[in-house]
């Protein structure tokens, strides 16, 4: 059996535990005491839309490798897992939290093959849900007394700081995709991956950093490998949503065409392609178009620029080169070996 498979299990129950502690599946008078200090609350119009909503998203499953990374760098780093359980689920909450609002952003229709949250439970409900897992979590972790007092500064200041970069990171991907600036090359792509996508998982191992009290030099390379599985998931998530199986993906084939996403296979075909082809994959993806045949054109354009290829394979460069950072400053353990296997798995995974 690999690290990660043994690993996972354990991870993954300590996590799941942790948001139930965090958001409660139902919430309650005395869960609300705690938070906020206040009584007199309609507990069940919270629930209908807060918990209820959130639940729903959150029982659907999902890889949950933002906390397993956490968990697994916090344990690699000589800890136990269960001491930064809870911080490590904040970052799976606030991730369901961007993914309800960001499907509203994108109008999508699917989230891990159900109806978005704002299908089922309207708009207003998901953007209110999805903001208030930004920051509810972490809140009822403090309460709940997960950081160390004397920690609790150097915590906020990794939130605050990850929560401004992914922020950053989506309004760059909403310009780009709504034509509001057409300044995307390869380098800007990469740099909004990593605010968008590599925020949480930064999170994530700054905070593991934080509660070992690592020194400055351990955290950059874990922060550098973090950053560039981020990266290299990103692009392989970009990948699948145009040759992916609709069933393994759980959103719908295409999306980010009729999005008119600027993904690195479109950085890298807008360049490759000869001018008359890449302008028309340019004014396909500015239609931000629904019609399936409009779609299929794109991505043969995408294909037929070898840009599909070309991003798996710089997914694949970028996690060798991280890895190569961070191997000389972790001991040998399974944890180790554990982080290798998901870095392997996230840039291969079909779903």
């Amino acid at each position: 059996m690999g690290a990660l498979d043994e690993l996972m299990p354990r991870y993954i129950e300590l996590v799941e535990e942790s948001m139930r502690r965090l958001l409660p599946v139902r919430v309650t008078e005395d869960y609300l005491w705690e938070l906020t200090g206040m009584k007199g609350f309609d507990v069940e119009a919270l629930n209908a839309s807060l918990s209820t909503p959130a639940w729903d998203l959150l029982s659907r499953g999902g890889k949950r490798w933002r906390p397993v990374m956490t968990m697994m760098v916090y344990e690699a780093l000589g800890g136990s897992a269960e001491e930064v359980a809870d911080l490590a689920a904040v970052t799976e909450l606030v991730h369901n939290g961007t993914l309800a609002v960001d499907d509203v952003e994108d109008r999508s229709e699917l989230r891990r093959g159900k109806p978005c949250v704002h299908i089922l439970y309207g708009e207003d409900v998901a953007i209110n849900m999805g903001n208030a897992l930004y920051y509810l979590p972490l809140l009822a972790a403090i309460r709940r007394g997960s950081v160390p007092e004397r920690l609790i500064g150097r915590v906020l200041t990794v939130y605050l700081e990850e929560m401004t970069n992914l922020s950053l990171g989506q309004s760059l991907d909403i310009a780009w995709h709504r034509s509001l600036s057409e300044q995307v090359d390869e380098e800007r792509y990469m740099t909004m991956c990593k605010l968008k996508t590599g925020s949480l998982v930064r999170m994530g191992i700054r905070f593991a950093c934080a509660l070992r009290e690592v020194d400055s030099e351990v955290e950059r390379r874990l922060v550098g490998f973090g950053d560039a599985i981020s990266v290299a998931f990103q692009i392989q998530d970009d990948v699948l949503n145009l040759v992916g199986s609709e069933e393994e993906y759980g959103k719908e084939i295409g999306g980010d065409i009729k999005e008119g996403k600027r993904t690195l296979m479109v950085v890298h075909a807008l360049r490759t392609l000869p001018g008359e082809k890449s302008r028309r994959l340019l004014e396909i993806l500015r239609m931000q178009t629904s019609d399936r045949e409009l779609i299929r054109e794109a991505i043969r354009l995408i294909a037929e620029a070898g840009s599909i290829e070309y991003s798996k394979r710089v997914a694949r460069e970028l996690v060798e080169r991280a890895w190569a950072e961070v191997d000389g400053v972790l001991p040998e353990s399974r944890q180790k070996e554990g982080l290798r296997e998901l870095a392997r798995f996230l840039v291969e995974r079909s779903r």
